[in-house]
């Protein structure tokens, strides 16, 4: 079952997940401590229905139980499983091998009867089964029971009227099992033999000309279809003309070659990745490459059928992959396939994931779209939060919140009058704003796309509640400042209501903020914004204000480069810490616990050196040094679709005139090969891009920019080396690269880089595997296995800096020098406490005896704004001495706070630690020291 459903693990004490399929020996007994943890997970399963471990759990403790011993309740268990979860082959068929062991032995004690009732639920047991995934096995199983069951009801001579299994019902069951497994390639001639051989039966008790051309108009159709044993099909088609139409043998034959002949051509592309699947069949990039040639044939030779059978093998094999679904519906969709089948699959779908939002989402539109009740989407809607598995993601979240208050917005507009729809959807909307900040507060909450508070200011704004429109745009803006997307939106969004009032100051002072930031991600687009509206709305004064600031920004942006630059040319150090500076760690995703650091001690400064201000050390370092000197997820392309027999020097000469080529890695096998490939900028993989389904070497490529491809993966066993990562990723996708540091440096680092072909098996990987137990290590040297832990698996995106939580960190704790001896603790609170709320006071101490401090201390406010407003304490005099007020510095991995910081650092690993950086004393800017000059 683990590849199938997905653990999740909701509110309350984690259960260890076993396997649903573990067989249960004669040796063990049932015991009364399992009868107690009996009880404790039935109870756990109904208040926490999705909690899939506890589900596992039971299961295995009532097949512990033995037949007969407490079949009712694991049929139970079965029922409430399957309603949850979307079930495998196996579990279908342990189920239906108890259920019709049941029958036989109630049977053998009826002197041979089988009870009505109990054949009904058997019938209805196998229809259920076939409904979760494709699987010709089941179908198979489902179709030989309603045979043997027919043919037994005969033999008893049991009347029409009491019949179960009637004629008209085998064939039903046929008919519908052909139509499910015929486009399955490798294994659909199973179904098809069965419902071929009914037929020819019939034909032999009744040879009529009619039943000779229906025999013969399905032979003609099963052409069409590719399955794997065409040739056999052929083949006993020649025998049927020759039984029943010899006199037109040689006319039949090369009609029906015709279409065979088609079918073989189609095949033999197909067959590459047939032979590749039946080895590799959880590769969900071959099944990916495998639709889109499918799906991509000239019209007169497209059958919709293929790329949907295609996508419910693939749905098998990964069926907790929530792109190949959605992908799936989106297609069914395309090809205006029935509303039933499609929401078939969307029930389908959120069973095997419902922690996507995009899924749930995908339910309420096409209900909308193909016009059902308002009490079905709204059912839907509910069962999507009911889950409790939204409540991990705010972005998956704010998707169905969005569908959700989207439709309601739509529906108003035709039920309702202007004033009712206005009142009713803003009671709608703020309900579901309350529940989002209450399920994710603002603090802690990362829904990267803000989907939901987006639709939250639309609607405020049709609303004419600006204010508070706006307002929600500066709450967003703390969060998403380095994202020029962001900054945009907002930008338009001011346009929009400020214009037409001919305000153009505000949407400009958008701008004006966003181009104050250094770090933005592209900070070009917003260069462009600011001086295309100035030169359209602006005046001359303003105009030339904003080219100043845009030329600014683009001369810090230039200088960073150029470091990043020359970084990268110094070739020999590199080459000596190559582990270090190429693969930086992923620091936007990923906290600062995620990494092992250790933090050296520094003997401590002079007090006397805290006292006054030292003009050597101060100076600027502007934070764009700080970039990653290497950036491969942003300088990188993938290439697919190349022939199997090509050579790195053909693809580097076909890419070398893009730019420099850094790095490239071919990845072959039997059918096609994929090449990644690193160059120096990200303006090389723009020109890269532009070779785009050009042919090389006879075939059409495709390139795309890495982005997204790479985990970054730390937490495994000290022990575990490429084969042992490569075993736990690959189940996602192809793996094209796996890079682990060097321990030169530090031997204590334990993470390495994996970089998938496709950014969806990256983000896939990330979801079932993040927090997951990493398999043990067993020690060749003593035998002893590695300690348990989780791994941690994020995505690596080295282009944005980190963002790291606390006082000092969000800019709210201050840093005090010269502070007279005699004022103590409870002074300096006094002192500071007018500003606002104090959320801690500390002065570090000299001598615990006669607890005297050293002359400098720290003093954090709850909030930004009322710290900002105490630095007007700075070169306030107090006794004999100027306090220094300044904010204080984050700890550098020296050790210490750094510039302006002098705290003393604290060990990550081992307890408090001794030292502070070895510049502890404050890095003031120009521009500080120019106002304290004019202040003085």
């Amino acid at each position: 079952m683990s590849d199938t459903a997905p653990v999740e693990e909701a509110q309350g004490s984690p259960i260890e997940v076993s396997d649903t399929h573990a067989e249960v020996t004669d040796e063990a007994l049932f015991t009364e401590d399992d009868a107690e943890r009996l009880g404790s997970l039935i109870e756990a399963v109904v208040t926490t229905p999705y909690k899939y471990g506890c589900h596992v759990e039971l299961l295995a403790l009532l097949k512990k139980a033995g037949p007969g011993g407490l079949d009712d309740e694991l049929r139970d268990a079965r029922h409430r499983m399957a309603g949850l979860f979307l079930m495998d082959e196996q579990f279908w068929q342990e189920w239906i091998v108890d259920e019709t062991r049941a029958r036989e032995d109630k049977a053998k004690l009826n002197g041979g009867v089988y009870d009505d009732e109990d054949t009904i639920k058997l019938l209805e047991l196998h229809s259920r089964s076939v409904n979760d995934l494709l699987s010709v096995t089941l179908w198979k199983r489902y179709v030989e029971f309603v045979i043997t069951e027919h043919e037994r009801e005969n033999k008893e001579g049991k009347s029409p009227e009491l019949s179960i299994f009637e004629k008209g019902t085998v064939e039903g069951v046929l008919v519908e099992a052909v139509s499910a497994t015929g486009y399955s390639i490798p294994d659909s001639h199973e179904i098809w033999n069965i419902y071929r051989d009914m037929k020819s039966s019939e034909l032999q008790a009744n040879p009529t000309p009619e039943n000779t051309a229906l025999l013969k108009r399905y032979y003609l159709a099963r052409f069409k279809v590719p399955h794997a044993t065409i040739d056999q099909t052929f083949a006993d088609y020649s025998s049927f003309i020759t039984q029943h139409e010899n006199q037109i043998y040689e006319k039949e034959l090369i009609a029906a070659n015709k279409i065979v002949s088609e079918t073989r051509k189609l095949l033999a592309e197909f067959l590459p990745y047939e032979d590749y699947l039946a080895t590799n069949p959880t590769d969900a990039n071959v099944w990916a490459q495998y639709i889109d040639v499918a799906i991509n044939r000239p019209k007169k030779q497209f059958n919709p059928e293929i790329p949907k059978a295609l996508y419910e093998r693939a749905i098998k094999w990964s069926p907790t992959v929530p792109a190949i679904w959605d992908n799936y519906v989106l297609y069914l969709l395309d090809q205006s396939f029935p509303f039933q089948l499609i929401d078939a699959v969307l029930e389908r779908a959120v069973k095997a994931c419902p922690k996507s939002g995009l899924l749930w989402a995908h339910m309420i539109r096409t209900r909308e779209r193909f016009k059902s009740t308002s009490e079905s989407i709204e059912e839907a809607k509910d069962r999507a939060f009911a889950t409790g598995m939204l409540s991990t993601n705010a972005d998956e979240y704010s998707i169905v919140a969005a569908a959700w208050i989207s439709y309601l917005r739509r529906k108003y507009a035709i039920d309702l009058d202007e004033n009712e729809r206005v009142l009713i959807l803003r009671r709608e909307i703020d309900m579901v704003m309350a529940d989002f900040e209450q399920t994710f507060p603002s603090k802690n909450r990362k829904d990267q796309a803000y989907i939901l508070p987006r639709l939250y200011i639309t609607i405020l704004t049709q609303q004419g509640e600006i204010a508070m429109a706006r307002q929600q745009w500066q709450d967003l803006s703390k969060k998403h400042a380095r994202e020029a997307a962001f900054w945009l939106r907002w930008f338009e969004w001011e346009k929009s209501v400020c214009l037409a009032s001919g305000d153009a100051l505000t949407p400009a002072g958008v701008l004006d903020a966003a181009v104050g930031i250094k770090s933005l991600d592209a900070p070009e687009r917003i260069c462009e914004a600011l001086v295309e509206f100035e030169r359209d709305h602006g005046s001359a004064f303003s105009m030339e204000k904003a080219e100043i600031k845009v030329k600014k920004l683009m001369r810090a942006v230039l200088r960073r480069r150029a470091i990043e630059s020359a970084q990268e040319q110094q070739k020999p150090e590199r080459a000596k810490k190559e582990e270090t500076t190429i693969y930086p760690a992923p620091v936007a995703r990923h906290t600062d616990a995620d990494d092992e650091v250790n933090i050296t001690s520094k003997r401590k400064e002079q007090e006397d050196d805290l006292q006054k201000p030292n003009p050597k050390k101060a100076k600027t370092e502007p934070s764009e040094i700080s970039a990653p000197s290497r950036d491969r997820e942003h300088t990188t392309i993938i290439v697919e679709g190349l022939a199997p027999h090509i050579t790195e020097q053909i693809v580097t000469n076909f890419f070398k005139d893009c730019g420099e080529i850094k790095d490239m890695k071919l990845v072959t096998n039997d059918t096609f090969a994929t090449a990644t490939i690193e160059f120096a900028n990200a303006e090389d993989v723009l020109a890269a891009q532009t070779r785009d389904q050009k042919i090389l070497d006879g075939r059409t490529i495709t390139v795309r920019v890495g982005v997204d491809t790479t985990l970054w993966i730390t937490n495994f066993p000290s022990a575990a080396d490429e084969e042992y990562i490569r075993t736990i990723f690959a189940p996602f996708g192809e793996i094209v690269d796996i890079r682990f540091p060097s321990l030169t440096v530090n031997n204590k680092r334990r993470f390495c880089y994996l970089q998938y072909k496709r950014p969806e098996d990256a983000h896939a990987a990330q979801e079932a595997l993040n927090d997951s137990p990493a398999p043990p290590i067993s020690s060749s040297s003593d035998g002893r296995t590695s300690k348990e832990r989780n791994l941690v698996v994020k995505i690596s995106d080295p282009s944005q800096k980190q963002h790291r939580q606390g006082a000092v960190n969000e800019g709210r704790e201050l840093f005090i020098r010269n502070i007279p001896v005699s004022m103590k603790e409870s002074d300096v609170r006094k002192l500071f406490e007018k500003y606002g709320s104090l959320e801690r006071v500390h002065l570090p101490s000299q001598d615990e005896l006669f607890h005297t401090h050293q002359g400098f201390g720290f003093v954090s406010f709850e909030n930004v704004a009322d710290a900002k407003r105490a630095l007007e304490l700075d070169l306030t005099k107090v006794g004999d001495r100027l306090l220094s007020v300044t904010v204080a510095e984050a700890r550098t991995s020296g050790g210490g706070r750094g510039a302006r910081g002098a705290r003393r650092a604290r060990g990550s690993l081992g307890g408090p630690g001794r030292g502070r950086g070895r510049e502890a004393g404050i890095t003031v800017s120009a521009n500080r020291a120019d106002q304290r000059a004019r202040r003085i």
